[in-house]
């Protein structure tokens, strides 16, 4: 059973309500495509859910009031370095038509979602202490500030000062957060710091005073620590599911502290966790301020929508997904898509096919050794069958919008078809016009040069050492271009002309490549020599025949 039905099906056993599932992420700048997996495991959970009957809600919650820690590479530090400290939404967006820095990172990641099929309903932060939700939270996690002090301690075994509060304000004389501290608590309103050494990578202004920790529609005062806003968030949601990355999930992390403020301070049932694995780019992890690795927008330049998602659902959660789009990975990902849409439509044929229709078994005696046959065979078809459950439950998942089949046609093929002139019918005639433009892309930026080639517009000189043999087929090939042919059939002909002749299909073929592309392999040599005008190929053929 695939892993999301698992968990949807002990999620049902709950038999609450409403099973609220949701996501975080802060919109720091372009979020990597490893934080898009967070948001499909969690879109898993809640089709698993729905498909079951169970009453489900998703949301996603933009962390638009976290403050700017650090400054991405692919801004002008002189623009915005002024803004570090401060929180995301009170930074303007670095292209225009946005309400805010946040804003626009977040609607960036929102579009690429979307397209693979996620649509959780969004909740900005901002939203949620402007609202006024996250006050009784607020109060309740000052007053116990001394229980969350033992909780750190508990984990992290260091002991806090007795002035440390899990709150810092937006000091309203400088903007920022990183900078301040809570010193004190009298049960309605805190006395902060900015201090000018509070980080090492901007400075406070030192500015004192004492305010309300309460936000209201007029403004907002402050923000609980993340660790605990994280439990007291989920209180204010209605939060019931929230999975995160293996390093929130790690024994002591970030999960473990906000758990027992759940337990301990703010008396909410810890939502069900689901821990998973990093994504990585070519053994990386990802960071958004830093650029490494892909942001989730450019990974929608290299794969289809279907095959993105495809790629986040097929890898169990338990797993790193390591992608590299060099090499071979890109094609073998279209043959595993290819695939398990192959065993999704089958399932669906044998579906139709009654149980009732089937033959009884003939009564007779079984000997042990033809029941232990028969109990491997009935081992490996159930393993088999399972296998093929699971590959046809992951197509259906992946798909993004109706399910359809895909082509046929392997990506490797539509790779050489895209190098070769003239295929535009063959194409269409395949319905790979959505993704040939991935396969151009593949080619250019990332296939092997094994891969690569180009019709040579003259002769290349390799082609000039061939024997008499290759070049009798070649003029043997060029004579049938007379001929109508498909290309099918004019690939099985190549090989009968080759045997005729006494020569190898190996010798035959590298004859054509070094002739036309001035390589000793290449794509199918029947598409690529119908690709090109007939006229020019038969010149070729005759000059080296000369």
């Amino acid at each position: 059973m695939f892993w999301a039905d698992r968990v949807a099906e002990e999620l049902k056993e709950r038999k609450l309500p409403l099973e609220w599932i949701d996501d975080m992420k802060t919109p720091s700048g372009r979020i990597h495509v490893g934080a898009l997996r967070g948001v499909v495991i969690h879109d898993l959970v809640n089709k698993a859910l729905l498909s079951k009957g169970v009453k489900a809600k998703y949301t996603y919650v933009f962390d638009n009031h976290d403050p700017m820690d650090d400054l991405p590479v692919y801004l002008s530090r002189e623009k915005f370095e002024k803004y570090l400290g401060m929180p995301l939404y009170k930074i303007p967006s670095p292209v225009s038509g946005f309400e805010s820095y946040a804003k626009y990172y977040a609607q960036e990641f929102i579009d690429v979602f979307t397209k693979i099929g996620c649509d959780p309903k969004i909740i900005w932060a901002t939203d949620l202490y402007l609202s006024g939700k996250m006050n009784s939270l607020i109060k309740e996690c000052l007053d116990k500030a001394d229980v969350i002090r033992e909780i750190y301690e508990e984990l992290y075994k260091r002991k806090l000062s007795n002035d440390w509060f899990p709150f810092q304000v937006f000091c309203p004389n400088c903007g920022k957060v990183s900078t301040t501290r809570v010193t004190g608590w009298d049960g309605e309103k805190v006395s902060f710091i900015c201090g000018t050494d509070r980080v090492k990578w901007t400075k406070g202004c030192r500015f004192k005073n004492s305010i309300s920790p309460f936000s209201n529609k007029d403004g907002i005062a402050g923000k609980l620590s993340w660790k605990v806003e994280w439990a007291c968030k989920w209180k204010t949601i209605g939060v019931t599911v929230e999975g995160a990355g293996k390093d929130h999930m790690s024994r002591g992390g970030s999960h473990d502290l906000a758990s027992l403020v759940c337990k301990r301070v703010i008396d909410y049932p810890v939502p069900y966790p689901i821990a998973y694995e990093w994504f990585l780019i070519g053994g990386k992890k990802m960071s958004t301020s830093k650029g490494v690795g892909s942001s989730a927008s450019e990974m929608l330049e290299i794969l289809p929508p279907e095959l993105l998602r495809f790629l986040m659902v097929k890898t169990k959660i338990n797993q790193a997904i390591n992608f590299d789009p060099s090499g071979d990975t890109i094609p073998k990902l279209f043959d595993e898509y290819q695939k398990s849409a192959d065993a999704y439509f089958r399932m669906q044929s044998k579906s139709s096919y009654s149980s009732s229709d089937q033959a009884k078994p003939e009564s007779r005696e079984v000997s042990s050794e033809d029941s232990s046959r028969q109990a491997r065979t009935i081992d490996s078809k159930m393993s088999s069958d399972n296998q093929n459950e699971d590959m046809a439950r992951v197509f259906q998942l992946s798909q993004v919008e109706k399910i359809k089949r895909p082509p046929s046609v392997r990506f490797s093929i539509l790779a050489h078809w895209a190098q070769m002139p003239n295929m535009e019918k063959e194409i269409k005639k395949e319905g790979l016009e959505n993704w040939v433009k991935y396969a151009k892309l593949w080619v250019e930026k990332y296939a092997p040069e094994s891969e690569k080639f180009a019709v040579q517009k003259e002769l290349p000189d390799q082609a000039k050492k061939l024997s008499s043999q290759q070049q009798k087929y070649l003029k043997k090939i060029g004579s049938e271009l007379e001929k109508k042919w498909n290309a099918e059939e004019f690939q099985k002909n190549l090989y009968e002309w080759a045997k005729e002749l006494d020569l190898s299909s190996k010798d035959a073929f590298a004859a054509i490549y070094l002739s036309l592309i001035g390589k000793d392999h290449g794509p199918k040599a029947g598409w690529l020599i119908l690709s090109l005008e007939k006229g020019f190929v038969q010149k070729r053929f005759r000059d080296i025949a000369l």
